[in-house]
Formats: structure tokens, sequence, C-alpha cells
């Protein structure tokens, strides 16, 4: 990892872990993020996978658009830094670590 990468990621962690500080109090069933880049094109490559601690709290959260809040809160923190997302809704997910059956 060249040292320009190395700003960068510790730009992302120190900006989504704020941001995962305000979701865990503000969202119900949220519990913790985690990112994917690569520093060649930190811009379009860059995922954030925010996860609830159930479906059910998922389902919810989406159902009151409080994902599309959420995505919007990620991107915003981020561009504050310099960090543009190109597309939020296809650089931020959504999941749980609730197993099917």
């Amino acid at each position: 990892m060249r040292k320009s990468d190395k700003k960068i990621e510790n730009t992302i962690r120190r900006v989504l872990t704020e941001v995962c500080e305000q979701l865990k109090e503000n969202v119900a069933g949220f519990e913790w993020l985690t990112h994917k880049v690569d520093y060649n094109n930190v811009n379009q490559t860059l995922t954030v996978t925010l996860m609830f601690d159930s479906f059910a709290s998922l389902r919810s959260a989406k159902a009151t658009l409080k994902t599309n809040d959420m995505a919007k809160q990620v991107a915003n923190a981020l561009a504050k830094q310099g960090i543009e997302l190109k597309n939020v809704t296809k650089q931020c997910h959504f999941d749980t670590d609730e197993r099917n059956g």
C-alpha cells in the first residue's frame, strides 16, 4: 500500500467510524458498517455495506426510507473530505448477519 493509499484509507475509516456511531444511536437495528475500495479509482469503487441485526430491522428501515437517509449521510460525510461517491445507491449496500432458514 502506497503512502497516499494509507492516507485515503485513514480518512475513509475516520469518516465512516463517525457516521457509524451516529447511525447506531439513531437507527433501530443498525449495528455496524464496512467498506471496500480500489485506491486507483476511489470515487467509483468505494462501496460501503451497512449491517443490521435482523431482516425485520432492515425491512423496517427500508419501509421508512431510513436506508436512503443513511446512504445520503455516508455520501455527505465522505464528500466533506473530498471523496465523492459516483452512484450512492449502487455504492451503499444494506445487509444483515441473520441467516436464512
